[in-house]
C-alpha cells in the first residue's frame, strides 16, 4: 500500500513528486509498452458460412444442384456431399468446385434412384463450412423432345403415346400400353385425351417444362379426361399402376400451334407413387 507524507517545504515537494511520478512511469511502463498501436492483431480465422439457397433440377440420368455464392473474402470454393440413405446422412464429398461456380451436374445417377445432397464452403486455410441446411433431394427421370401425335381422325395409328415405353415415338390409339392421343372435334377445337379409366390429365397453364416440379395428387384433374391443347401450356398426366397399386406422373409441353399434329416434350417419373417431375427449392427438391 503507498504511504503519501505531508511535504511542506516546496522545492522538497517538487523533487519528491517528480521522484514519485518516475516510479510510478516505472511500475506502469510494462502495462503501457503491453497496449502500443504498433502489435499486430490477430483476427480469428473462421470457416465460411455454409452455402445457402440450396436446390436441385431434375434431369433425365442428371441431377443438376445450384447453390447462392458466399461473400467471404478468402473463399476457396464449394464442396458437393451425396448421400443415398435419407436426410440424416451419411453424406459422402461428390465433388471440389471454384468459388466461381454455383452448379453442379451430377451424372452419376441413374433414372428412378433417389439421391441426397448437401453443398459446404471453403476457405484458402482449409476451414470447411458446416452443410447447407436446405433438404435437398431428387429422382431422375427420363425424358423426350420433339414426340409428334398426329390427329386421330387422320392417323390413329399415329396418334397416341405411351409414356411407359419412353420410345418417343408415336404409336396407334387402340394400343392397351396408350395413356395419351392427340384428337380434333368437329368444331376443329384440338384436345390431348387421356385414355382409359386408369389415366388423368390437367392444363398446368402457361408455363415452360421445367417450371412443372411437383404433380398434385387429388386437385385440378379435368373430368372430361381431355385437355385442350394449347401452344405453350404444360401438362400433367397420372397413369394408374395396378401392379403397385400406385401412380405413375409425367408431364408434357405443348410446342407450336397444333394443326393437324401436335409436337411434344415430355418427362416421365418411373418410380410408382414418387410426384417428383423437376423439384425446385424448399423441401421439395
Amino acid at each position: 500500500m503507498l504511504q503519501y507524507a505531508r511535504i511542506t517545504n516546496p522545492i522538497d515537494r517538487i523533487t519528491r513528486l517528480s521522484g514519485f511520478l518516475a516510479a510510478v512511469a516505472a511500475l506502469t511502463m510494462p502495462l503501457v509498452a503491453g497496449c502500443s498501436n504498433d502489435d499486430p492483431v490477430v483476427a480469428a480465422d473462421n470457416p465460411p458460412f455454409p452455402p445457402d439457397g440450396v436446390f436441385s433440377v431434375t434431369g433425365d440420368n442428371l441431377v443438376t444442384i445450384y447453390w447462392n455464392q458466399n461473400q467471404e473474402s478468402d473463399l476457396a470454393g464449394y464442396r458437393v456431399y451425396r448421400g443415398n440413405v435419407d436426410l440424416s446422412g451419411p453424406y459422402f464429398p461428390l465433388a471440389d468446385i471454384s468459388k466461381s461456380t454455383t452448379v453442379y451436374d451430377d451424372t452419376d445417377v441413374q433414372n428412378g434412384e433417389t439421391w441426397f445432397y448437401a453443398v459446404a464452403a471453403f476457405d484458402r486455410a482449409g476451414h470447411e463450412s458446416e452443410l447447407s441446411r436446405e433438404d435437398v433431394f431428387d429422382t431422375p427421370r427420363p425424358e423426350g423432345f420433339g414426340l409428334v401425335l398426329v390427329d386421330l381422325g387422320q392417323d390413329p395409328s399415329h396418334a397416341g403415346y405411351d409414356f411407359d415405353g419412353q420410345s418417343n415415338v408415336p404409336q396407334a390409339m387402340s394400343m392397351s400400353t396408350t395413356d395419351i392421343y392427340f384428337d380434333v372435334d368437329s368444331n376443329g377445337v384440338k384436345y390431348i385425351v387421356a385414355k382409359g379409366s386408369g389415366v388423368d390429365i390437367q392444363d398446368y397453364g402457361l408455363i415452360d417444362l421445367i417450371g412443372v416440379d411437383w404433380a398434385p395428387v387429388n386437385e385440378g384433374w379435368a373430368p372430361s379426361k381431355q385437355a385442350e391443347a394449347i401452344s405453350g401450356h404444360s401438362y400433367i398426366v397420372r397413369i394408374y399402376d395396378s401392379q403397385a397399386s400406385q401412380y405413375h406422373y409425367a408431364k408434357f409441353f405443348v410446342n407450336g400451334a397444333p394443326t393437324a399434329a401436335v409436337t411434344l416434350d415430355w418427362a416421365y417419373q418411373t418410380v410408382a407413387g414418387n410426384p417428383e417431375l423437376l423439384v425446385v427449392g424448399g423441401t421439395e427438391r
